[in-house]
């Protein structure tokens, strides 16, 4: 029997009538052809040759589309098979493992996409060399994988981007990461290296960038003297609660919260897992993803070694919502990629 996992954000995330999906994803795509990048040098309305690591939001698409759409436009699908899926867990905790979709497909509003099945089973048996577990791989079960998010609010984008390739839909394996300690991760950039040296293996983050607001117990501010700098202490920033008034002179918190994730994305381009986990550890900053985005900056330093190459490159940024109050909240999302 075919196992297919339903596409359970579809009707209330973004559409689940296929036609209309595609209208929404022409127009995302459109405007995403005609951006001018406003973060780096490089040219992005087109296909950038070797970008075939891939970074962006899972919110739902009224937030996330146009983003998703930068990311996936530079895409080079050319000699794509196979697409891993890195993303974090929203709903379920779970340390000394990483799991994987035990499904056969996954639904699209524009038809099923293939789970690489070979490759989930023969991560599952992949026996790990730092931790003392007999398997570093686990499966989902199918509640876990219905309930989350981060995998598929890009199965309909690699959908769009591949169904007309030559050599077929690519197969996907989504993977998800909760708790995380060094040995894990260097076991997991061991298991995942041999894939990432393949062009015809492609590997995408599923990650929101900062979650702020009370709600999300997380109100840091970073000062206006402290909104330049490309790495940041614990001192950078404070905790703002209702006793705080901020001045007209003062950063507005929108502002503040861009300063903080523009940190993360610099430090990201250059390439540095070391820096990343500083910075996480410092900032406390509420990058959903930023576990995956860890273990892809692990995998290219240990590519870099014999192929060279740079870090994430970054197209698009913005807010669902421009934070001006204490009690206000937003959520951040990037685009970008990185060329192998």
């Amino acid at each position: 029997m075919v196992n297919v996992r339903p596409a359970s954000h579809a009707g209330s995330w973004y559409s689940n009538n296929g036609t209309r999906l595609k209208g929404q994803l022409d127009a995302y795509f459109a405007k995403a052809r005609g951006l001018v990048n406003s973060l780096s040098d490089d040219d992005t309305r087109g296909v950038i040759p070797g970008a075939r690591m891939l970074v962006g939001p899972h919110a739902g698409f009224t937030y996330s589309g146009e983003r998703l759409a930068e990311t996936f436009n530079v895409w080079d699908t050319s000699k794509v098979k196979r697409v891993f899926i890195l993303g974090p867990s929203h709903h379920v905790y779970f340390k000394n493992v990483v799991m994987v979709s035990k499904y056969d497909f996954y639904e699209t509003p524009f038809g099923d996409l293939p789970v690489d099945v070979a490759t989930t089973k023969e991560l599952m048996a992949y026996k790990p060399q730092f931790t003392s577990r007999e398997t570093l791989f686990k499966g989902m079960s199918e509640d876990v994988d219905d309930e989350e998010h981060s995998f598929e609010m890009h199965a309909p984008f690699i959908y769009y981007s591949c169904k007309d390739l030559e050599q077929g839909l690519p197969k996907i394996v989504p993977i998800m990461i909760s708790s995380m300690d060094e040995k894990l991760n260097k076991d997991l950039t061991t298991a995942l290296l041999p894939y990432f040296e393949n062009e015809e293996n492609h590997f995408i983050v599923s990650s929101d960038f900062c979650h702020w607001g009370s709600r999300f117990g997380y109100t840091k501010y970073l000062t206006s003297n402290s909104a330049t700098k490309d790495s940041l202490s614990e001192g950078d920033l404070i905790s703002l609660n209702s006793h705080h008034k901020l001045k007209s002179s003062d950063l507005p918190i929108y502002k503040s919260i861009e300063a903080l994730d523009k940190v993360a994305m610099k430090i990201a381009n250059r390439g540095s897992y070391a820096e990343w986990k500083s910075y996480i550890s410092a900032t406390g900053n509420t990058i959903c993803g930023q576990k995956p985005i860890g273990t892809i900056l692990n995998l290219l330093h240990e590519y870099r070694k014999e192929h060279g190459g740079e870090g994430f490159k970054w197209i698009g940024y913005s807010q669902s919502n421009q934070a001006q109050k204490v009690h206000d909240s937003s959520v951040s999302y990037a685009s970008g990629y990185i060329v192998l």
